[in-house]
């Protein structure tokens, strides 16, 4: 099983599936696949842009690449999309789930409405399309599904809440995800970055107060995320967190979960007072 699954550590003639392509982590990722010679497929709601990027990768892999409109609060939709690509491309061998969408505002601001959209496209969309198509590499016994989660998944922070509550669902998920589909030559990696040089936090956080808690040196590059991502895919690495350091945040929260909720306040309320000065 494990011989299969090292055949995905080159993308030369891969067929990689990206949903969130249009922008960001996804369009990183997606650029970085066609340098390494990958059949890019990407999915978002933006045609146009859509387009634009599969022709870009095309120009980078040398090879065919493709783009498929798509709405990730619509099951039937996701349906259609995965019976076009099975059809029109191939099978699947490696599922990046990028898509994500946030508000970062506290619990008691926050709409229904928002909530819904949070939970549809960062989770439930991800559920759907890793199970759907976990069924098909299990089939042909090797694959890799590549799950987006964050740094606020493991770790609290104040304002996103139920941004955080869905990335920290979509780990848990991938982690028995993980453990059923093992055997099958499949690998689930869960990739947890912190603050990235994306437009994500400017449309989540408009007044930028979110952004303004974290120094510039924190900041992720996407291509460099991207880079570390793809050279993870094929071994039994299961999990990147970015900055490396938050693993070990992550687990001293675990083990001392009071005194991290005392911290994680303290920074916090000690940077807005000195943006209020």
């Amino acid at each position: 099983m494990m011989r299969r699954l090292k055949a995905l550590r080159s993308l030369k003639n891969k067929v990689v599936l990206i949903t969130g392509g249009s922008g960001g982590i996804g369009q990183a990722i997606a650029l970085e696949a066609a340098r390494r010679g990958a059949i890019v497929i990407v999915c978002a709601r933006q045609a146009a842009v859509l387009r634009q990027l599969a022709t870009r990768c095309m120009i980078l892999s040398g090879r065919p690449a493709f783009s498929f409109p798509l709405d990730l609060t619509d099951p039937d939709a996701i349906d259609d999309v995965l019976t076009k690509v099975r059809h029109e491309v191939g099978e699947i061998d490696v599922l990046i789930n990028a898509a994500g969408t946030g508000e970062l505002v506290e619990v008691t601001k926050q709409s229904q409405a928002a909530m819904a959209k949070m939970t549809n496209v960062n989770l439930l969309a991800a559920m759907y399309l890793s199970r759907s198509v976990a069924k098909q590499m299990m089939d042909q016994g090797f694959g890799a599904i590549i799950n987006i989660g964050a740094l606020s998944g493991k770790i609290p922070v104040p304002s996103s809440a139920v941004y955080s509550a869905t990335k920290a669902a979509l780990i848990h998920f991938s982690n028995i995800l993980r453990m059923e589909v093992a055997d099958f030559g499949v690998q689930v990696l869960t990739v947890n970055p912190g603050p990235v040089q994306t437009n994500f936090l400017a449309q989540a956080d408009p007044d930028q107060h979110f952004a303004a808690h974290f120094p510039a040196w924190m900041f992720i590059s996407p291509e460099k995320l991207a880079k570390q991502i793809w050279d993870s895919v094929g071994y039994k690495r299961r999990e990147i967190n970015v900055p490396a350091y938050t693993a070990q945040l992550s687990w001293l929260y675990q083990v001392f979960p009071g005194l991290g909720d005392w911290t994680i306040k303290k920074v916090f309320d000690y940077q807005q007072n000195r943006q209020q000065l």
